[in-house]
């Protein structure tokens, strides 16, 4: 039985983390991140850029391709986020 600790307790101690944290989520104190509130922030900031570059482009762009640029810019800016490491002890 010591063998099978000494070659599994990584694994062991990996698992009961797992379930932990899955208690935590299904009681809603440990909740999973928003990213529709990081996208929708991610694109405001986007449209902010294309607009201001949009001033100097002749002919200028329509609202609805300022959006669709943003849109597209915000999301490839989602995918660059480094993923969240759960080290909150700053």
């Amino acid at each position: 039985m010591d063998s099978f600790m000494h070659n599994h307790q990584s694994a062991l101690d990996n698992q009961m983390e797992d379930n932990a944290i899955q208690d935590l989520q299904d009681a809603g104190i440990y909740p999973e991140p928003d990213n529709d509130a990081v996208l929708e922030n991610l694109f405001e900031d986007a449209l902010e850029e294309v607009t201001r570059k949009n001033k100097y482009q002749f002919p200028p762009c329509t609202d609805e391709e300022l959006n669709s640029t943003a849109s597209e810019l915000a999301k490839q800016w989602l995918e660059e986020l480094p993923e969240p490491t759960g080290d909150y002890d700053d």
